[in-house]
């Protein structure tokens, strides 16, 4: 169980609906989990929000240590996507390998049968992207020859086998959020044990994409409709959204609204639980 340190110790034992009306938040410092890329800094797909970007942060599979040599006590297994928006996956050597070094987290987009037949066997958890927008996945990720039907059948393949967690990026139409609206449909007849929501920080130009974060408003209204819809499932602010008074605003509202976590917080929370791993493994 993927847990850690747990409120103060006079409340330790109390239910948190008899502390606080509702239970504590889980605020996620995820430094024991290590970021694997399978495909180092390389992406085929190379999307035109990402380019690669996030790769450069993460520890190429082959250079990945021992757990005994390191303060990590879990893994998050992605890496770049090949032509077909699918993310590299790591051999069948390297996952025997990989399973020795704590719970592993393997953060997908498009997974085939044959993917998740690889990788199932070794997964705590499967976080899966879902993109509803057709225009986003045809000419934001370059995926020509996709649409959202592609992402609803990965996820509910996953979804009919294992753990999975999807991953909701807002924000790449600006303030139209019916590709986001779209998803969250689809997670009401197939509901996971948790939904992780991120917010689409401009890193790059590209006249593809908004030239600046979407408007905090509009995403606050769209995460109230989303809590609605999904009400009983736990919602995550995830650790991809932008900083400054908007991250500031954007994290006292999601508590507000009764976010069951959030990634990396900008603002202290009453009495919070804490883990240091991934959020998606928490056991929701």
């Amino acid at each position: 169980m993927i847990k850690n340190r747990e409120p103060a110790a006079d409340n330790r034992l109390r239910p948190a609906s008899l502390i606080t009306g509702t239970p504590p938040p889980i605020f996620f410092y995820p430094e024991r989990t290590r970021t694997v890329s399978v495909s180092g800094g390389a992406c085929a797909l190379n999307c035109e929000h990402c380019r690669g970007h996030f790769l450069q942060n993460m520890t190429p599979l082959k250079e990945v240590p021992p757990k005994s040599e390191t303060d990590y006590n879990s893994l998050l297994i992605s890496g770049g996507c090949d032509k077909n928006g699918q993310v590299y996956l790591p051999s069948k050597e390297d996952l025997a390998w990989l399973q020795g070094q704590g719970p592993l987290n393997f953060h997908v987009t498009l997974l085939d049968r044959k993917g998740l037949d690889l990788i199932e066997p070794y997964a705590h958890t499967i976080s899966h992207d879902l993109h509803g927008s057709n225009r986003v996945i045809k000419k934001v990720l370059g995926l020509k020859n996709h649409s959202f039907l592609d992402y609803a059948h990965s996820y509910k393949r996953v979804w009919s086998r294992t753990r999975v967690i999807p991953h909701i990026l807002i924000g790449l139409e600006g303030t139209d959020f019916s590709g986001e609206k779209l998803v969250i449909k689809l997670l009401e007849e197939y509901p996971p044990p948790a939904v992780v929501f991120l917010v689409y920080m401009p890193r790059l130009q590209s006249p593809l994409l908004p030239s600046r974060v979407p408007n905090l408003d509009g995403v606050l209204e769209f995460l109230q409709e989303a809590k609605q819809s999904l009400s009983g499932l736990p919602l995550i602010l995830g650790c991809m959204r932008p900083g400054g008074k908007y991250r500031v605003e954007l994290d006292r509202r999601a508590l507000a609204l009764g976010f069951a976590g959030i990634v990396q917080p900008a603002i202290p929370g009453q009495n919070p639980i804490i883990s240091e791993e991934c959020c998606a493994l928490w056991e929701w």
